[in-house]
């Protein structure tokens, strides 16, 4: 129904957008998705790594608690932890009984969980080591990378925490 402008003496008509100007907005729209989605999804995997490197890290403090402990310290020399590809301590690695029994004291669970593409193939060794006369422990990571392009870390040049 059109109504009457009785001042100016005119027909108005109720318009709304043309079908090509919603083609032109939406097209719009998609060049603007197409060009930020590939940035997003590279956030995503960054901010991803960043936290699963500080997992790893924690879980390495963690170690090194446990292996600073009296019961522990005592007798333990070197030793290598290694995970699966879900991320489970691999418990047939750690030989010490008493650090193994200090770990299930200490971790609620037994696993890293991973979630970034980097560390979804294989996670780093970590190797626990102590110097008998100053008894300083030590853990260092091979396989540890630090951004999606870095090269992992290799045993000539560990990650040390």
């Amino acid at each position: 129904m059109r109504k009457f402008d009785e001042k100016n003496q005119k027909t108005l008509t109720n318009k709304g957008f043309s079908l090509v100007e919603l083609i032109i907005v939406v097209a719009i729209m998609a060049v603007l998705i197409g060009v930020l989605a590939p940035q997003y999804l590279r956030y995503v995997e960054k901010s991803r790594l960043q936290k699963d490197n500080t997992s790893i890290s924690e879980f390495a403090n963690v170690l090194k608690m446990s292996a600073a402990e009296e019961t522990v310290v005592s007798g333990l020399t070197t030793q290598t932890i290694k995970f699966d590809t879900n991320g489970k301590l691999d418990q047939a690695t750690i030989t010490d009984t008493n650090l193994m029994n200090e770990l299930k004291l200490t971790l609620d669970l037994d696993e890293i969980k991973c979630s970034s593409n980097t560390y979804k193939d294989a996670y780093p060794v970590l190797t626990l080591s102590i110097d008998s006369s100053t008894k300083i422990i030590k853990v260092t990571a091979t396989g540890w990378k630090d951004s999606q392009t870095a090269d992992p870390t290799t045993v000539s040049n560990p990650k040390v925490f």
